[in-house]
């Protein structure tokens, strides 16, 4: 399974232990693609593999539908050429943007970008909540579940293998971030700084930092993280040493 699509699973599989949204929540499997649904936040909202046929196409349409949601994505991998050309030829689905997977190989170097008195600062179950609100604010997340968020990150804070930060300067919160483990891969798992301290540097900085956890925690595990083609995180990304794993196309349901 892609590390991205395991990553939101393990999140969604976390927030069904919230009463409060555990029935807004499935994964499902059709196919070989599976399928996400979290009714009031848009992002989750998506199904991820191959298409094989229209068929396939009209059911998870259906789904969707006849579940309350008005919106949902699939996530494509750019070289599945039979996936891509059944949703091109769909006046249903239009492409919308590419997510850029990037990967670290254990052997392969990393620049440092040192910011001082930047660090990263371990978010505990007594600062999770502090954590849930900034992560919202330096995201600008306009879809947001405000009866759940800080439910969810509590919840989240239960996964094996996942550990969030703040990005401070000295005392002084900037931005979130965060690492997710596994066996078999790493991901750096949140990034984002605040808007009134962006530009500086600190992005860029704090990837520098999680990848000197990763190597140090688990040296023989490949490094992963994700952000739309282009995008500043993008091309931090790549400055940091990261190289493109896979390219991820998302279709949008033209409402």
């Amino acid at each position: 399974m892609n590390p991205m699509l395991q990553y939101d699973v393990a999140r969604l599989q976390a927030f069904q232990n919230n009463h409060a949204v555990c029935q807004s929540i499935q994964v499902s499997e059709v196919d070989e693609l599976t399928i996400l649904k979290f009714e009031p936040v848009k992002y989750f909202n998506y199904a991820m593999g191959r298409i094989h046929t229209n068929e396939v196409l009209d059911w998870v349409q259906d789904y969707y539908r006849q579940t309350g949601v008005t919106q949902h994505q699939f996530l494509i991998d750019a070289e599945d050429l039979q996936s891509r050309s059944i949703l091109d030829h769909s006046d249903k689905y239009q492409r919308h943007t590419k997510i850029a997977l990037m990967k670290l190989d254990p052997a392969a170097p990393h620049l440092h970008f040192e910011q001082k008195d930047l660090g990263l600062h371990r978010v505990t179950h007594e600062t999770i909540r502090q954590f849930a609100w900034l992560y919202l604010e330096a995201f600008e997340a306009e879809n947001r579940h405000a009866e759940s968020v800080e439910d969810n990150f509590e919840k989240k804070l239960e996964i094996p293998g996942l550990e969030f930060y703040f990005v401070k300067e000295q005392e002084q919160p900037v931005g979130v971030t965060g690492i997710f483990q596994r066996e078999t891969f790493q991901i750096l798992s949140v990034g984002a700084i605040l808007p009134a301290f962006r530009n500086r540097g600190f992005h860029k900085a704090a990837l520098s930092q999680r990848m000197d956890r990763c190597k140090q925690t688990a040296p023989g595990i490949p490094i992963f993280s994700w952000a739309y083609h282009g995008s500043v995180s993008h091309q931090n990304m790549i400055k940091t040493g990261m190289e493109l794993a896979q390219e991820v196309l998302v279709y949008r349901h033209a409402q």
